[in-house]
């Protein structure tokens, strides 16, 4: 099949949702499918993954929305762009992920000329992009012929402002990257580390392990924590710490993708403190998959990956002191932690793309 996968969101600035289709795109073109991925700002022609092509949307602007930053591509003659790459590529099916998200996925939705299917991704308590959309493009809704959500919490949300059938197929991992033993990165602290993957957002929760690692150093003196993400800034982190301990803090900022994996296999625990709006958690994915055992909030989106995968823990959503609780133990319990990667790793296999991929072609067949 010729297949167009289109996101609204920028592949110059990395997130779940790309991260999403890159893996996916992996995994069909392994099955043989010809695949275009349109997003804004991609790179022009082929390029990573081997073998796909690429079409740019556009320049993207950063929009706020929903407790984060997300860049999409708003200016004018973006969806003539977007008609005239889908027309150009001739595909069979059109996959759009966020399909009510302007101006990129829904200018793929509307496009027409081929089977339309469209993933939605976001969860929480509320979408302000989602109500906008359910208020003046339900047709558009009516005309996917197939949707799927990530996760319960994803169909929840999706279904409150557009109702009708949706078929579960979480996030994958790609478990040819992600996995146990990899060469430390360079720089990365020896003795127990505690690592955190995200942006410095309010709703990613940093905040939150940055209060209770005191409590985790003075259980397991030598403890390190390692912060890698975008926008996470030493000075502000010195700034929430008691005098002394931000020395004990490695900022790493961001970390290209194709490095994270080495990050995770590095550490000895992996930290996902999220405060809500996530409808998955591909981070405890990649952490279980490396052999990490996971710390995580006890949000939907998380709760449910840790209690399927059983590689990890849950702490109280916004509590400190669970948090430092449960890692301490974890670091002093080399016995449980070497239990929780046993698990993890064999956990994750059902979120593979090797298995995931046929799922979706299926659909797409369907």
């Amino acid at each position: 099949m010729r297949i167009a996968m289109v996101s609204p969101y920028s592949w110059a600035h990395p997130g779940g949702v790309n991260n999403h289709v890159e893996g996916l795109v992996s995994g069909l073109l392994a099955r043989g499918h010809e695949v275009m991925v349109m997003a804004p700002d991609a790179p022009r022609g082929a390029a990573r993954p081997e073998g796909v092509l690429f079409a740019d949307a556009g320049r993207s602007i950063p929009v706020r929305a929903n407790g984060s930053v997300a860049n999409l591509a708003l200016i004018p003659g973006t969806g003539r762009r977007v008609r005239e790459a889908l027309a150009g590529f001739g595909p069979d099916v059109v996959h759009v992920h966020e399909p009510m998200v302007p101006l990129v996925s829904t200018s793929a939705a509307s496009a027409g000329g081929a089977r339309l299917v469209g993933t939605f991704h976001a969860a929480g308590e509320g979408s302000v992009l989602y109500a906008l959309a359910g208020l003046t493009r339900k047709k558009l809704f009516l005309r996917l012929d197939r949707r799927i959500a990530v996760s319960g919490p994803a169909r929840d949300l999706a279904s409150r402002y557009f109702p009708g059938d949706y078929v579960i197929v979480p996030n994958g991992v790609d478990t040819a990257r992600f996995k146990p033993g990899l060469p430390a990165p360079g720089g990365f602290p020896d003795g127990p580390t505690v690592l955190f993957v995200g942006r410095d957002e309010p709703r990613k929760g940093l905040g939150v392990l940055l209060e209770a690692f005191p409590a985790v150093r003075e259980a397991v003196p030598g403890c390190r924590l390692v912060l890698a993400g975008s926008g996470i800034a030493p000075a502000k982190v010195a700034r929430r710490l008691p005098a002394g301990l931000a020395s004990e803090v490695a900022v790493v900022g961001f970390v290209p993708n194709e490095d994270l994996p080495a990050y995770y296999s590095a550490a000895s625990v992996f930290c996902a403190p999220a405060l809500g709006g996530e409808s998955f958690g591909v981070v405890l994915i990649e952490a279980m998959a490396s052999g990490t055992p996971v710390v995580a909030s006890d949000i939907p989106g998380y709760a449910s990956v840790v209690e399927q995968a059983g590689g990890g823990v849950l702490f109280p959503r916004d509590d400190s002191e669970g948090l430092a609780h449960e890692v301490a133990d974890l670091l002093a319990d080399e016995d449980r932690r070497r239990e929780l990667s046993r698990r993890g790793i064999e956990g994750v296999k059902e979120f593979s793309w090797d298995r995931l991929a046929p799922r979706i072609e299926e659909i797409y067949r369907g």
